[in-house]
């Protein structure tokens, strides 16, 4: 799965509230990282264990890395270069990565599968790729190469691998938001290892959600206050590698096969659509800031924060910070 995001949350617990009202949490590692999730107007612990069941069942769908999940079967067919029947979910993800492929014109890139493989950020020894596994690799990487369609696959190229790291969980925060409220949970805060999304208005009180200092990480450098959106940071702090004086990170570059290096830092993205925020945290860090920060102008209810490595920070023309 995708990069591992770490936004702090900063909220306090509703002042007032009748016993019965009190938040409930659950946390358990899932997706990779540590999933948590908060109810504030219900106390049902069978709702926060099937919001885990859910967890579980989109790891199985959308995992690069596990072999029983549907995407790791579809990237390992032999037989790929022929249509293959895939789920309604994973058809509506990956036609959803190709859309953001093309918006970025590729520096977003949903196949960069074959290269993000090779490199191994959460490794206690600081190792980089071989060089010519990297080109070799690079070769395969094109997101023109996938054909998908409702419910069908094909790759153009059989050495072509999907990676949905950068929206999957984004996807599976909507889905999760949209069980809850079907089961009259109006309000919670679900938090996918940084990918936060805000349900309702925390009872009148409002989300407030800290950014994190990509200079010193146990802290926040700014925080917003919102309601009924996510906040999804896509930063060079959240996996990366020292090797020789020189810091990779986790933001590969599709053209390269190594990370960005454009001077920024991170990139928040506050949205309606967790799915939307998760996907344009790396595009507009991947576009740079005068081209991320364009495109978020050009997009309606979807704000963003820039931090550059100097610890400067710019915002889109209406984001709320304090």
């Amino acid at each position: 799965m995708k990069r591992i995001l770490s936004l702090i949350l900063c909220f306090s617990l509703l002042s007032g509230c009748k016993p019965n009202n009190e938040p409930i949490t659950q946390k358990k590692f899932c997706l990779d990282t540590i999933v948590s999730i908060t109810l504030y107007d219900s106390s049902s612990k069978k709702i926060l264990n099937n919001c885990f069941d859910l967890c579980k069942k989109y790891e199985l769908i959308f995992s690069t890395t596990n072999t029983s999940s549907e995407l790791y079967q579809i990237n390992h067919n032999k037989n790929k270069t022929q249509y293959q029947t895939i789920s309604n979910e994973l058809a509506s993800v990956i036609k959803q990565g190709l859309y953001y492929s093309e918006l970025s014109k590729g520096t977003f890139d949903i196949t960069i599968g074959a290269v993000s493989s090779l490199w191994d950020f959460k490794s206690a020894k600081a190792i980089l790729p071989d060089e010519t596994l990297i080109k070799e690799s690079l070769q395969s990487v094109n997101y023109q190469n996938i054909i998908c369609d409702y419910k069908r696959i094909l790759y153009k190229n059989p050495d072509t691998m999907i990676d949905l790291g950068a929206i999957a969980k984004g996807y599976i925060a909507d889905k999760l938001k949209e069980y809850l409220i079907q089961h009259k949970v109006n309000n919670a805060l679900i938090n996918l290892g940084g990918n936060i999304l805000c349900v309702g208005d925390k009872m009148t009180e409002g989300y407030r959600i800290g950014i994190t200092n990509p200079q010193k990480t146990n802290e926040s450098i700014i925080s917003t206050k919102i309601e009924d959106k996510s906040v999804v940071t896509s930063g060079i702090y959240q996996r990366q590698m020292k090797v020789n004086h020189h810091i990779y990170h986790h933001i590969l570059n599709p053209r390269t096969g190594y990370s960005y290096d454009n001077g920024l830092a991170s990139v928040t993205i506050v949205s309606p659509s967790s799915m939307q925020g998760d996907a344009l945290s790396t595009v507009c860090f991947s576009l740079g800031l005068e081209k991320g920060k364009a495109l978020t102008e050009s997009l309606d209810d979807v704000e963003a924060c820039f931090i550059d490595t100097n610890n400067q920070i710019t915002y889109t023309t209406h984001f709320k910070h304090s």
